[in-house]
């Protein structure tokens, strides 16, 4: 029987050399034997520290560089101003956009809202993110109604009407024992149910629905109609459908977004779903054609003349809309509404009929008027005659001028300009290094703060309103 010896390796040739080490992480020993050289040789030089992949892939991690007292503040202030800068940079040409707005949120209650890649999962950050938009929505739009809709266990129920007061949504979304997450969603079922809801609204307003899906496919109900059918429905209705998904690109459903006018995006983290969702938020633009009300009165006018053989002309087909502005009733005794039945104090009549109403805007449940406040119609217009966009100030331009030391908007004094270095002083993403951003009509400088709000929220420029 042999005896064991003792391993010793032999010597290892280069060829074997290169095949170990290439199995090894990090740069290959062939670079340095030939590749490296060569590419320099050739004007083509790498980093022999990388993979050629690692070259063209960039590091989130490598834009946040330490300043000379080792400190990250500066840097996330820079991301911070980035973000607010791309926020308050909107399109400020002026679009026909839809003012009465009817948006369907159809929310996928399936078991996929339990997962847990959002912390704490799903549901909870859906939930928390649709209460914060609903109020901005109806901010931001408020002649629009909303309704919600959910899918679960394979079916759809309608579990906010359409309607006009964020204060019953809001009520109905902090109620999550109605809302527990079972089952799969049928996406079908979902958008032939938002049909039917909006089936008996004007042609005048614009017709939405937005989906927020979590899961990855859709479970939809036997039968002659599919769901390119219903697709096909929604084209001839012009229902806009937006779908946000929350876990991959599903096929169907960028195919809905895309043929109905929509928007479609996968939520790569908390931050990008919040983005995603405020973007449906300003009323989308109308593709439609040349309106015909401009200069109905003349139209008119000259409609109603005789011509020379005693025949009046045409009247000219006209999209006007009939509102009514109410009455507001004074908190005295309770009386009944016509909205609800229900005895409540105060509210509002219709101009029409004389019903008692709770809430307006919103559609007279006797004579089918439209009832909107004044307030609301002046704020609708917002987005018609939008804001333009600021100008950014360089370092030169403040130097060279007079300008204020403080803020227009809130008088913050703007940091000093003789102390700004000379590697930050470039405009990078819209950023101006100096804090400033300028109106082009006013000529009054605001800060990065006052620049958002003016923008997002207040949409008017104070030094031009004054």
């Amino acid at each position: 029987m042999p005896l064991d010896s003792n391993y010793t390796p032999a010597v290892e040739d280069e060829e074997e050399d290169d095949i170990l080490d290439d199995d090894l992480p990090g740069p290959s020993s062939r670079g340095k034997k030939g590749g490296i050289a060569g590419n320099k040789a050739n004007g083509k030089g790498k980093d022999p520290g990388r993979h050629a992949w690692e070259a063209e892939y960039k590091k989130s991690w490598d834009i946040v560089q330490e300043d000379e007292s080792g400190s990250l503040e500066s840097a996330v202030e820079s991301l911070l101003a980035r973000g607010r800068r791309k926020r308050a940079l909107m399109a400020d040409t002026p679009l026909r956009r839809s003012i009465i707005r009817h948006l369907f949120i159809i929310l996928d209650l399936s078991e996929s809202m339990n997962d847990k890649d959002y912390r704490p999962t799903r549901f909870e950050v859906i939930l928390g993110y649709l209460r914060s938009y609903v109020v901005e929505w109806f901010d931001q739009n408020p002649l629009g109604q909303i309704g919600i809709i959910m899918m679960r266990d394979r079916l759809s129920e309608v579990l906010v009407p359409m309607g006009g007061n964020p204060q019953e949504i809001l009520s109905v979304l902090s109620d999550k024992r109605k809302l527990e997450p079972s089952g799969e969603p049928s996406l079908q079922n979902g958008l032939v149910m938002a049909k039917g809801g909006m089936s008996h609204l004007p042609t005048t307003s614009s017709l939405e629905t937005l989906i927020i899906f979590s899961s990855i496919s859709t479970a939809d109900p036997d039968g002659p109609s599919t769901i390119h059918t219903v697709l096909q429905d929604l084209v001839t209705n012009e229902i806009r459908t937006s779908i946000i998904a929350l876990a991959g690109e599903i096929k169907i459903c960028k195919q809905i977004s895309e043929r109905t006018g929509g928007k479609f995006g996968v939520a790569l983290d908390q931050d990008h779903l919040k983005d995603l969702m405020w973007e449906t938020i300003p009323p989308p633009a109308t593709t439609i054609s040349n309106p015909t009300t401009i200069g109905v009165r003349n139209a008119l006018a000259a409609a109603s003349a005789t011509g020379k053989n005693g025949v009046t002309g045409k009247t000219p087909v006209g999209d006007l809309m009939v509102m009514g502005f109410p009455i507001q009733l004074p908190l005295g005794g309770e009386t009944l509404c016509a909205c609800h039945g229900l005895l409540k104090k105060g509210g509002y009549l219709c101009p029409r009929c004389g019903s008692k109403l709770c809430d307006v805007p919103t559609d007279c449940e006797v004579c089918g008027l439209m009832v909107v406040s004044s307030p609301h119609l002046a704020r609708s217009f917002w987005f018609l005659f939008p804001v333009a966009n600021y100008g950014v100030l360089a370092v030169e331009e403040v130097m060279d001028s007079s300008t204020s030391d403080t803020c227009a908007g809130c008088d913050v004094e703007f940091p000093d300009v003789t102390s700004i270095e000379e590697g930050v002083a470039q405009v990078e993403d819209g950023v101006s290094p100096t804090g400033r951003y300028r109106c082009a009509k006013c000529r009054n400088d605001f800060c990065a703060d006052c620049d958002l709000y003016i923008h997002d929220t207040l949409h008017t420029c104070p030094g031009c309103s004054q």
